[in-house]
């Protein structure tokens, strides 16, 4: 039994070493393999061209692995691919690949008539797009050794490092590959650029990755802002019933949404049951003011003539004077109000808008006893609107003399530009703790509309020029920001910035960036994940350096 056991398990064991044994070699035939296999990445204007390569022999048929990138979208070229292998003497080599093996992927097939330095042309011909891309330095067999040109003379420099070990990442590990020259955006890159995390051409196309460089241009500090659209103070009357009555149902009052002019018909009022209140006591009261007015100009120019003859004193004069202003006081609003409701000549009272704009609330009806002073419409003009931002406290202090902004509206396309400052208040809002300030609002079109929300981009400073990128591109981590930017057509390495200033969904980076390094401006959370990977299967994790 004890034998029988024993046996068993040195049959495991066996097993166990022959299968490290087995995975040993195949690491080794891997390597083996990939130091054959050279990687060479090219962008052009349109397109980055990403392709593997054994070593290239003459009078034979060479196998190229190219993976052909639209930089506009991220997505895969599609259509046919024409190689062009040209040597620097003799005659080059064409040859056409009507579609590509899969997706983006063309496998293509040249044999090169001798051994040369060789430039390689491709040209994508798909509907809607087309392109040259030249990768220069294709070596064919073994060649003498040429002057090196300036274009290429950099490929043999050790590739830039950039220390990411606070950020536990592994970019600056001893790459043979080299990287990409800030100093020429247009030279090819042999091997991996120095880049750590491995993300395939095949995730960057499905998972959406879209890469950019960085563009120069001035942003300012801003703060970011709760805000709300409401009426202009002077764009927004409530239209009351002067006078009790009854609203008539000969004229329908308007509807809710309508535009209306200046001076333009509201509603009709008909005299109320009792009098108090209604047209009768108005005529009274203004004949009565009008009475007033009379005896008090009689009383006023006896008082003048007496105080000329030296009968009455000056005081009499004054004080009919003063008389005669009072009763001229009470009347004004009186005869202000027999003017504007006029009359339709049937004994009805006319209530007429007071301001052009939108009826944006009705709240009485037709047929509806009315009492003075009752509303019946609200009236807003939306050709300009107000646009109220509520600053944090902790901000407000950063606010300059002359603030500008802008914002945006959920459900709306694109950012608004506001106008004047209308207010900034002088105290915080004891619930929201909050500072109110107010912009002026153009509304052509009433394409906004009172009531809604925004996010409202207070500038605080002059704008400062830099390299920008949309802020998605940007991780946070504890308090550090990093961007993920493309070293090679499947590497990427995990860069630590300095950012400065935020607009409109843009980022200003004032270190740890060059304005030729690309970036994953879209998909990042991809690559990070992909970063997560690659520092587990790295082989110099746990080691010092």
């Amino acid at each position: 039994m004890i034998r029988t056991v024993a046996g068993l398990f040195m049959t495991a064991l066996l097993f166990i070493l022959i299968g490290c044994s087995n995975q040993d070699s195949k690491k080794q035939e891997q390597g083996h393999t990939e130091e054959k296999t050279t990687q060479v990445t090219v962008w052009s204007d349109k397109t980055e061209l990403f392709m593997e390569y054994a070593p290239l022999v003459s009078g034979k048929k060479n196998a190229l692995l190219i993976h052909l990138t639209r930089l506009a979208d991220g997505k895969p070229v599609k259509g046919a691919l024409q190689l062009t292998l040209r040597p620097e003497t003799g005659q080059p080599v064409t040859v056409m690949a009507p579609a590509p093996s899969r997706q983006g992927i063309y496998q293509v097939e040249l044999t090169p008539l001798a051994n040369s330095n060789y430039t390689l042309e491709l040209q994508p011909q798909s509907p809607g797009f087309s392109d040259l891309i030249r990768v220069p330095g294709i070596v064919v067999g073994t060649v003498a050794a040429q002057p090196k040109s300036a274009k290429t003379a950099h490929q043999e420099q050790p590739a830039e490092k950039h220390d990411d070990h606070a950020g536990h990442g592994h970019d600056d590990h001893d790459h043979t590959a080299t990287a990409h020259d800030h100093a020429d955006a247009t030279a090819p890159v042999i091997g991996d650029g120095g880049g750590s995390i491995a993300f395939s051409k095949e995730q960057q196309w499905s998972l959406d990755t879209l890469i950019r460089q960085p563009v120069r241009k001035p942003l300012s500090n801003r703060i970011t802002a709760s805000g709300e659209l409401i009426a202009a103070s002077n764009a927004e009357a409530t239209v009351a019933a002067p006078l009790s009555g009854i609203v008539s149902v000969s004229r329908p009052l308007p509807y809710l949404g309508k535009r209306v002019a200046k001076g333009e018909l509201i509603a009709l009022i008909d005299p109320p049951l009792r009098p108090e209140g209604g047209a009768g006591q108005l005529n009274a009261a203004h004949a009565e003011a009008r009475n007033r007015v009379t005896l008090a100009w009689q009383e006023h120019e006896r008082a003048q003539r007496l105080y000329e003859a030296k009968i009455a004193p000056r005081k009499r004069v004054e004080e009919a004077a003063a008389a005669l202003d009072s009763a001229r006081a009470a009347l004004t609003p009186l005869e202000k109000s027999a003017a504007l409701l006029g009359g339709d000549g049937n004994g009805r009272l006319t209530v007429r808008a007071p301001i052009s704009g939108t009826v944006v609330e009705v709240v009485s009806g037709t047929g509806k006893g009315i009492e003075a002073g009752q509303p019946i419409v609200r009236i807003v003009n939306t050709g300009t609107l107000w646009l109220k931002a509520s600053l944090p406290a902790l901000d407000a202090g950063k606010l300059t003399s002359a603030p500008s902004a802008s914002f945006t509206v959920a459900g709306q396309e694109g950012t608004f530009a506001t106008g004047r400052l209308v207010s900034v208040g002088d105290m915080l809002d004891p619930q929201s703790r909050t500072l109110p300030v107010i912009f002026s609002v153009t509304n052509p079109g009433s394409r906004l509309k009172v009531g809604m929300f925004a996010t409202v981009s207070v500038a605080t400073g002059e704008a400062q020029e830099g390299l920008v990128l949309p802020l998605e591109a940007l991780v946070e981590d504890e308090g550090r920001f990093f961007l993920f930017v493309q070293t090679s057509g499947e590497r990427f390495s995990r860069r630590e910035v300095q950012i400065g200033s935020k607009q409109d969904g843009l980022v200003q980076v004032l270190k740890g960036l060059d304005e030729h390094d690309r970036v994953v401006v879209k998909g990042v959370y991809y690559v990070k994940q992909a970063a997560t990977g690659s520092r587990k299967e790295d082989p110099h994790a746990g080691h010092a350096h």
